[in-house]
């Protein structure tokens, strides 16, 4: 169930959104196989002086990632080599100027499908990779 927020340095086109939501649902579909129904996203664009990059970043992009608790450090690897060398891709960026926070949380912590504890259910998909 990830949630990924990404935070940018505006403008953004609709299209240039999309695009980035599109290579961060790939990497999470072909490095944790989750599925398109389970995938959400926040996209946040900045005012230049409101988003202050690391120095002599201009180009820096933020994404965090909730997900649950169970991926392996391995594939975590997978998933921020992915994410970084699609985005430098895309953006005809470096890569280093991208940043990918995994925030784990445990099934207990996630209320969702009506109000059901995510411990309770069933998914059609592996977390523990």
């Amino acid at each position: 169930m990830p949630i990924v927020k990404i935070e940018d340095r505006g403008p953004r086109t609709a299209h240039e959104k999309a695009a980035l939501v599109g290579v961060l649902f790939d990497a999470l579909k072909a490095t944790l196989g989750v599925n398109d129904e389970e995938l959400q996203a926040r996209y946040h664009c900045y005012d230049a002086e409101d988003f202050i990059p690391p120095v002599g970043m201009a180009d820096y992009l933020a994404i965090e990632i909730s997900l649950f608790v169970g991926r392996s450090l391995d594939a975590k690897r997978r998933l921020y080599a992915r994410i970084a060398h699609d985005v430098a891709q895309l953006r005809a960026i470096d890569p280093a100027h991208v940043i990918v926070l995994l925030r784990e949380e445990p099934f207990d912590n996630w209320g969702m499908r009506g109000g059901k504890a995510a411990t309770d259910l069933r998914f059609d998909y592996a977390i523990e990779i």
